[in-house]
């Protein structure tokens, strides 16, 4: 009896001796006021209050402000270097690189009762206006018992373990309340006492002291948790809650579930690889101190959870019906996603971020949706702020989301909003990865969307966004609308503050890194390659670099006289656009900030061109109709386009191997009946292209040639037909490869494996002998088409040495016997391609 007494008494005794104990150089701030002390480049701690006990953990506040990139951010490049007794250096603990680990130094120290760190970089220690503060968990009672969480639960769902809670005397009360009153407490949080609540994780149960010492810290969040201040965007000077009488709006706990006031929300997204069963405690901290006196099921602990790899978990916030987006047809639906953002998506985890869906009125609702990517403005929101709902009367989809921060939707630095220094770490594209992400993990998977017919749009910083971020991928976006847009950060006049707040200053050279988006077949760029951030978000420069990269065709619009965004960039962004042959067209004028795109046979709202990604369009360069742009920004007109009057056939474009067709003419605004211009065919689908290839070429008007040449591509592959008239009624060009090669290898000057290809007798009936000669043993390819394009036969494939003959007898794959007509025959060698036309005569 006595033996099972004394268990109980320890037990009973281990329980109540576990806590957290914060020491402070302020008075009545922490369970241990006044005990740290920082003077002469040393900090000291008096841990007498706890000498000898056990420490489990320990971590330092160093109270300064986080790392923005201005240049008035004095530390943002600067590391806080605190070193022990021993001379080892203090690091930063992740996730949110806020506190350093001080646990080692105060474990050495606990028994000596003073704990004294050596300062030998302070970059802003001290000048938070808080409190330099020390937290220790020992296994000491708290001085003070400090109330609980009560409700702690846990639930899984794609990778993410919710973890929701009721806060301790929450600082709102009513879900009934206007956005000002909620924006109103945030702002107040810390005017007292210092009120955060920690998230522990553990395989075992956290409901034992014993547990509890070894969990895993993972976060440390705000009261407030339940509360979206992101919703009518962050800046409240616009459209954010700050000013206006809205609603204040919740996050979800399930879908179209909206929690009772008080309650407190975390997301942790599971990181490992196999599945494990894991517990959660939510502790409630004041001024860094923490009482685990009581450990419970249900009130401060969760029950287990199954954990496994993910996606990440989206939930539906709310439908709205009769949404109010410019543009919207009928009574269009909007649905409201959030999803809790960790790396790579963001750079600090459990990170809500906001998402619309809108779908148009089911009458026109398309079985696969087109889809408008809507970037909005300074200011603007998921509903607002990013000009139109582009082919909404197509049945067409619009996503959109709230940019936090304003990265003008390109990237920021991996250590903003932390301690590190900018010198380490890549600035990355942190919004254009959780954007992706939600579309094509999330909206593709739940939604029949047409990944051929994505564009990309938006004003001003969306603008911005959809001219950098979207000439970047071609393999993404088929059309990229941008008005009154940054093309070239560096050069902005009005805004390179804002960027360089993202990007750290020019001077810096901070490195750009984009490892979260190769899975969306963007190339790899890596610390390693040591990209200027600056030089990357630079369009000329990145055009001139990549002249070989399909661009989208891209709608846009900038002002002369816009002061703020800056005449001279957008100059250079479209002069560069036009050297290297990338499908646009611009418009500009007087208008400043209120220009706007004008789109292919339509207005800045409505095109009259759907745009596809996997369909080669034409790029037209020197038109007689274009006003002049001038051979410096100051010499341009001031006000005019370039390229507006086109238009072409998207139903009976050829794109074949061998032959490339496109049907096009001028479009009724058009101010003349007739202009010349340069063609140029881009995003080509099928078309041999490599440097060097040969092709002839025909322009018709019906059954009329009305001219005909010949063409090489250059050494970027491509293809330039030059002074082609073109009018308002309908023309077509022809251009037939007569001696190509698929790409990356050039025939001028180089080797060729193959040779000697002749047809006898040409032309012939019924058959003919095609003969050709190979050096050395190599794989070939032997077919015959149509002029349409069209396979007719495969003659011989396989590795051949020497000289060749095959013999076709006029029939077709199907044993049919062909009529009579043109035919070309395909020889191919690896990425050599040679072509001979012959005709059967019947």
């Amino acid at each position: 009896m006595r033996y099972c007494i004394i268990i109980f008494l320890i037990a009973a005794a281990t329980h109540a001796a576990l806590s957290t104990r914060s020491f402070t150089d302020q008075q009545n701030m922490g369970s241990d006021p006044q005990k740290l002390t920082y003077s002469a480049g040393i900090i000291t701690v008096d841990l007498s209050a706890i000498a000898g006990a056990e420490v489990y953990r320990a971590m330092l506040y160093p109270d300064r402000y986080t790392n923005g990139g201005y240049m008035q951010t004095a530390y943002c490049r600067q590391n806080i270097i605190i070193t022990t007794a021993t001379g080892d250096t203090l690091r930063l603990m992740p996730p949110r690189h806020l506190m350093l680990d001080v646990t080692q130094a105060v474990q050495a120290a606990v028994g000596s009762g003073t704990l004294t760190l050596n300062v030998r970089n302070a970059a802003g220690l001290g000048s938070g206006n808080k409190a330099i503060r020390l937290d220790v968990t020992c296994n000491r009672a708290a001085p003070a018992a400090i109330g609980q969480v009560t409700g702690a639960a846990a639930r899984f769902q794609d990778g993410d373990a919710m973890i929701t809670f009721m806060e301790v005397n929450p600082p709102l009360t009513d879900t009934a309340m206007q956005c000002s009153l909620m924006h109103a407490a945030f702002l107040n949080l810390d005017a007292g006492d210092i009120i955060r609540y920690r998230i522990y994780r553990s395989t075992l149960p956290l409901t034992s002291e014993a547990a509890v010492q070894s969990a895993e810290f993972v976060d440390e969040i705000l009261p407030l948790s339940m509360w979206d201040h992101d919703f009518y965007g962050i800046n409240e000077g616009y459209h954010g809650c700050k000013n206006f009488p809205v609603p204040a709006i919740r996050y979800p706990v399930n879908n179209l579930m909206l929690p009772p006031a008080g309650t407190g929300i975390y997301v942790n997204r599971f990181k490992s690889a196999g599945a494990e069963t894991a517990y959660y405690l939510v502790s409630h901290t004041i001024n860094g101190a923490e009482d685990f006196s009581s450990l419970n099921q249900g009130a401060n602990a969760t029950g287990s959870v199954e954990e496994a790899p993910g996606k990440g978990m989206v939930l539906l916030r709310a439908v709205q019906n009769s949404i109010g987006i410019s543009g919207a047809q009928g009574n269009s639906t909007g649905y409201y996603y959030v999803r809790w953002e960790s790396s790579p998506n963001a750079n600090l985890p459990g990170t809500p971020h906001n998402y619309l869906v809108a779908l148009p009125p089911s009458s026109i609702r398309s079985s696969n949706f087109p889809v408008a990517l809507m970037l909005h403005c300074w200011g603007g929101s998921m509903t607002s702020g990013y000009g139109w709902w582009y082919r909404a009367d197509e049945g067409s989809m619009l996503v959109s989301t709230i940019q936090n921060p304003y990265d003008w939707w390109t990237a920021y630095h991996e250590n903003h909003g932390t301690f590190k220094s900018w010198n380490d770490g890549t600035v990355q594209p942190f919004t254009q990865i959780r954007t992706l992400s939600f579309l094509h993990d999330f909206v593709k998977e739940h939604y029949s969307i047409d990944t051929n017919r994505i564009l990309l749009a938006g004003l001003s910083m969306g603008g911005s966004g959809a001219s950098m971020w979207g000439l970047r991928s071609g393999h993404i976006f088929s059309h990229i609308i941008s008005w009154v847009g940054v093309h070239i950060a560096r050069e902005t006049p009005g805004y390179y503050g804002s960027y360089s707040s993202m990007f750290g200053d020019t001077s810096w050279h901070c490195g750009y890194s984009n490892e979260g988006l190769i899975r969306f077949g963007y190339p790899a760029i890596r610390p390693e390659d040591n990209v200027d951030v600056w030089d990357y978000w630079d369009n000329e420069k990145w055009l001139r670099d990549n002249p070989k990269v399909e661009t989208p065709w891209m709608s846009h619009a900038n002002g002369k006289n816009d002061g703020g965004i800056g005449w001279p960039q957008a100059w250079k962004n479209t002069r560069s656009l036009i050297d290297t042959k990338c499908p646009y067209n611009f418009s500009w004028g007087q208008g400043g900030h209120g220009e706007r795109a004008q789109l292919i046979d339509g207005t800045d709202r409505v095109s009259g061109l759907d745009f596809r990604l996997n369909q080669s369009l034409p790029v037209f360069t020197s038109c007689t109709l274009d006003r002049n742009l001038g051979a410096t920004p100051d010499a341009a007109d001031s006000s005019g386009q370039t390229n507006r009057y086109f238009k072409w056939d998207i139903n009976t474009v050829v794109d074949e191997p061998l032959q490339w067709e496109m049907t096009m003419w001028l479009i009724g605004s058009a101010p003349a009946a007739t202009c010349t211009a340069d063609l140029t065919p881009r995003r080509l689908q099928q078309l041999m292209h490599g440097p060097g290839s040969t092709y002839s070429w025909q322009y018709l008007e019906g059954a009329t040639e009305l001219a005909n040449g010949n063409a090489v591509a250059g050494s970027n592959g491509i293809i330039t037909i030059t002074g082609l008239q073109i009018s308002k009624t309908q023309r077509t060009i022809k251009i037939s490869c007569d001696n190509c090669v698929t790409g990356g290898e050039s025939r001028i000057g180089g080797y060729i494996p193959v040779s000697l290809f002749s047809i006898v007798p040409n032309p012939f009936n019924p058959s003919t002998s095609i003969s050709f000669t190979c050096d050395g043993k190599q794989q070939v390819r032997l077919a015959v088409y149509d002029l349409r394009g069209q396979l007719v036969r495969s003659l011989k494939s396989g590795i051949v040495s020497g000289s060749v003959n095959v013999v076709w007898d006029g029939r077709d794959r199907h044993g049919k016997g062909c009529s009579t007509g043109i035919y070309v025959f395909y020889l191919n060698s690896g990425k050599r391609v040679i072509t001979q036309k012959a005709i059967l005569l019947k």
